[in-house]
């Protein structure tokens, strides 16, 4: 397809649009939610449950959606838990105890456990052929702008007026979104049968594809990582400036904004390497190195004297945080059909969970005091940097192994 009908494509802008205003309500909840629950219940362990409790419905829910949406297609259960959001959402705000908070959260995490791999997949079938690196660095950018424009005016919206009527702006955002989706064309059968239901063919088919493609795993364990890193990194933040910075809570969702901004920078480095990430070596390689500097970056956080030191590296970090992002998305798009996509993403997608759970939870190490603020984010740095180290090294003898191979074969001919 031609480079200037990437954005020409109707069903590419549809869910693009629909991408955005999803992709600003998350963003903003994530901003809004412990502004709510610090106000109300404390900081401590009813935060960190909040945080964990809105995952915890896609990693017990996975084999559920994934046959829910090989059955009916991604584009109605999308559709009805944006609904389901919408109605949610403003609940938030006028719960009476700290349990009652904890359930709508868990409500609001079960529709995402659908909305997340539904959108994954309606994204996936609007691609254009060969386009994948820049759709999918267009698909983060979406993200990470909204990361950036979404939760400073949540914060705003909340210390200006109320967090009642900052609730109740996301809720009427979700249901555009929902009308939005209402636009797009119906899923096609090829689209809805994409893996084997049958539990056994499903496990037999995982196997097969990990065998065939012993390249996934340099994919995932280091995003196993950084996942941990990642779930780690909400509650750092909001105590990173209240406990460090002494800022008022409001102030943690420039930080958010700061690690979107580099993401947005990201993006057009992206976009500007795309042309040059042809091959999958090529790709694997800058997505490892990659996550890596972005470990790396992160890590530098607990050194920074305020709050526009850590926004700093925030951004440095976030521009590699995109790369990688695009160039895992591309590589899954290169090495696997859309059937296997479908089996890899129902493997990875709760097993990410599990592991973005186990980053916020490891935050109550923090709030019992067994570890400084230091202390717990040396481990959650560690998580994103170690993974990485091995499969650098392993990339680097294989192009070893390459070149000398070459070099016989060249000495060999006449």
């Amino acid at each position: 397809m031609d480079k200037s009908n990437l954005w020409g494509d109707a069903a590419f802008r549809r869910i693009s649009l629909v991408l955005t205003v999803d992709s600003f309500c998350s963003w903003m909840l994530v901003a809004a939610l412990p502004l709510v629950v610090a106000s109300r219940f404390g900081a401590g362990a009813e935060l960190v449950g909040s945080l964990a409790l809105r995952l915890l419905p896609s990693l017990l829910l996975a084999p559920i959606v994934a046959s829910l949406l090989r059955r009916s297609g991604p584009q109605l259960p999308v559709l009805c838990c944006l609904s389901v959001t919408a109605i949610a959402i403003p609940g938030l705000a006028f719960a009476p105890d700290a349990m009652t908070l904890h359930m709508i959260v868990l409500v609001i995490g079960a529709a995402d456990a659908v909305i997340t791999p539904g959108l994954l997949m309606l994204r996936a079938a609007v691609v254009p052929a060969g386009r994948n690196m820049e759709a999918n660095t267009a698909f983060q950018a979406i993200d990470r702008f909204a990361k950036i424009f979404g939760p400073p005016p949540a914060g705003l919206a909340a210390a200006s007026t109320s967090i009642v009527t900052t609730l109740l702006a996301l809720s009427l955002a979700q249901i555009g979104a929902a009308l939005l989706l209402v636009l797009q064309p119906r899923d096609k059968p090829v689209q809805e049968n994409a893996a084997p239901s049958h539990a056994s063919g499903f496990g037999r088919e995982t196997l097969a594809m990990f065998c065939e493609n012993p390249l996934l795993w340099a994919l995932l364990l280091p995003a196993f990582g950084y996942m941990v890193s990642l779930g780690a990194l909400q509650p750092f933040l909001f105590w990173l400036n209240r406990d460090q910075f002494h800022l008022g809570p409001e102030m943690w969702t420039l930080l958010l904004a700061a690690q979107g901004a580099g993401a947005l920078i990201g993006a057009v480095v992206s976009h500007r390497l795309a042309g040059a990430l042809t091959s999958t070596q090529a790709l694997l390689r800058a997505y490892l190195l990659s996550s890596l500097l972005e470990g790396l970056s992160t890590f530098a956080l607990i050194f920074a004297p305020n709050s526009l030191v850590a926004s700093g590296l925030l951004i440095v970090g976030g521009i590699p945080e995109m790369i990688a992002f695009a160039t895992y998305f591309t590589l899954v798009q290169r090495c696997l059909s859309p059937e296997r996509q479908a089996v890899f993403y129902a493997v990875s997608l709760p097993l990410m969970d599990a592991c973005l759970i186990a980053g916020i939870v490891s935050g109550a190490f923090y709030t019992s005091n067994l570890v400084t603020l230091g202390q717990f984010w040396l481990f959650a740095s560690a998580c994103a940097v170690l993974p990485v180290l091995p499969f650098l090294a392993w990339r680097g003898s294989a192009t070893d192994r390459q070149s000398s191979v070459s070099r016989q074969k060249d000495q060999r001919q006449p």
